[in-house]
């Protein structure tokens, strides 16, 4: 069985991107029903020198959407803007990340195998191919930031389990 660069990626982004958004929903329902300020759970840290919420939320939308807008350039490039600092901006980041993601097609996905690559960030620069800078760099980050987002709300005390970050999975239909 062959898979396609898009199949490998795309698909599983936006799974992960809809969990990470009902993440975002529980965490707002937990702060309503508990009377927590939002500020808590949008600025929560694991630890003093880890990103908040916030950041790892941002970090999805940049290692999915961010990296094939990067692709698409050449060059990636971190944004250094600040993270949304309330709910609707959170959703804004993930609705971005879902729409955009949404238009990818399977042929520009297979346009980018084997096209230079560059992760530029202050005085690094990393050189790729599109299909590995997607696999073996932007594809971690998406996953190390998801686990994080899921990680710090658990520490906070929301009642989600594995589910709530596996999402929807793609089961076979009969």
């Amino acid at each position: 069985m062959t898979i396609s660069l898009y199949d490998a990626i795309i698909p599983t982004q936006l799974q992960i991107i809809a969990a990470v958004r009902a993440l975002v929903d529980k965490a707002k329902t937990h702060c309503e029903d508990k009377g927590t300020a939002p500020e808590e759970i949008i600025g929560a840290r694991l630890i003093e020198d880890m990103q908040p919420f916030s950041y790892q939320v941002k970090s999805c939308r940049e290692h999915s959407l961010g990296a094939i807008e990067g692709v698409r350039e050449g060059m990636f490039t971190p944004s250094l803007v600040a993270p949304p600092n309330d709910w609707e901006g959170l959703y804004e980041k993930l609705d971005e990340a879902k729409t955009g993601l949404e238009a990818v097609s399977a042929a520009e996905m297979e346009g980018f195998v084997g096209q230079h690559m560059e992760f530029r960030f202050k005085d690094a620069v990393m050189p790729f191919t599109a299909e590995n800078f997607l696999l073996s760099f932007a594809q971690p980050n998406f996953y190390f930031h998801a686990t994080t987002a899921y990680d710090l709300l658990r520490e906070q005390g929301l009642q989600i389990g594995k589910r709530d970050f596996l999402g929807t999975p793609r089961i076979k239909r009969a």
